[in-house]
């Protein structure tokens, strides 16, 4: 997007697009400090923002491109290196959520993401802004831009060996039950470790996000899938109308298929670590939460470390942690083992 470009789009927004695309702004700028990305992936989110910037001017509810293709993928981040790899003529939503923690019961409906909203403001540490944004207007916009998709263009859902991505792909699928469209899937952990020759222990845990733009523009060309069948289609949709039932809130992804863990399920893990890391300490003595949070995420970094963050705070709450600081971030405080 060249200057002039930019100066047109942003006199051509209204007062409440605008407050949006700031919003987004911060939220782009939030993440890219809180996960210290190389500098190519900064590069790609950055973009990302100019393409926001296009999305927002567009009226709500109308797509006003006549797009080759629409892509669904769940987060910033994966759809920051789709649009560097795939170009303008493609459409790509990205989902403004981690299906893998938090309540997901109704979340086709309204009562199950005002649900899903509450149970994240009362239990992770975030900015209550940032999550009213996503939820009131980020994700309504998204859902709005779904049901805006015309009835000839065909729709690609993203996804991976992963409860976040799995979960979305079931998500996806029945809002879109309505429309006719062809559907096809691609699944960026079995087609990196076929296209990149990558053996099958490295690449199981690799995201659509951790998979550069030019990869994904070569995994889309290869076009690994064949459109979803109605009966597959289906299938899905029931998968995810059971799924919605439940009423768990942490997801993995084990044996090829959704499984529901409680809450706890990480923190033995936790306590371990800890303890490794005070083993290795002159002196039992607190720990940095970053760090010892940073060490847990190393091995589950398909759960998220704002999920993390609230288990160690549960733990302090239990007693099994002492504190010293605020609890308001994980950079504000730091624990040891009673």
């Amino acid at each position: 997007m060249e200057i002039e470009e930019i100066r047109q789009s942003i006199n051509e927004l209204s007062e409440s697009d605008a407050k949006s695309f700031l919003l987004n702004l911060m939220l782009q700028v939030k993440m890219m400090q809180k996960a210290k990305d190389p500098p190519e992936k900064i590069l790609e989110n950055l973009n990302s923002v100019f393409d926001r910037l296009n999305e927002v001017s567009e009226s709500k509810g109308q797509l006003e491109k006549n797009y080759s293709t629409v892509h669904l993928v769940c987060g910033e981040s994966p759809a920051g290196s789709l649009r560097v790899g795939l170009g303008r003529e493609n459409k790509i939503i990205a989902f403004p959520d981690f299906f893998a923690v938090g309540p997901i019961w109704q979340l086709h409906k309204e009562v199950g993401r005002k649900n899903r909203l509450e149970w994240l403001k009362d239990h992770l540490n975030d900015s209550d802004d940032i999550l009213d944004w996503e939820y009131k207007i980020k994700f309504s916009k998204t859902l709005a831009e779904i049901e805006a998709i015309g009835e000839d263009t065909p729709i690609v859902i993203w996804t991976a060996e992963n409860a976040n991505e799995q979960v979305g792909l079931l998500y996806f699928l029945y809002l879109l039950k309505e429309k006719a469209n062809e559907i096809f899937v691609i699944n960026t952990t079995h087609a990196y470790q076929k296209l990149f020759k990558t053996s099958h222990l490295e690449v199981l845990d690799i995201h659509t996000g951790e998979i550069n733009g030019e990869q994904l523009k070569k995994i889309y060309e290869e076009k690994l899938s064949a459109p979803l069948t109605a009966s597959d289609r289906k299938r899905y949709e029931r998968e995810w109308l059971a799924l919605s039932e439940s009423r768990a809130i942490v997801w993995l992804w084990e044996d090829n298929k959704i499984n529901m863990v409680t809450e706890d399920y990480f923190d033995e893990f936790i306590v371990a670590t800890a303890r490794d890391i005070h083993r290795k300490q002159t002196e039992k003595d607190f720990i940095k939460s970053a760090r010892l949070i940073g060490e847990v995420y190393g091995t589950f970094n398909h759960i998220g470390d704002a999920f993390l963050e609230y288990r160690v705070r549960s733990l302090i709450y239990k007693g099994v942690f002492e504190i010293k600081g605020i609890p308001k971030a994980m950079r504000y405080y730091s624990v040891k083992l009673k």
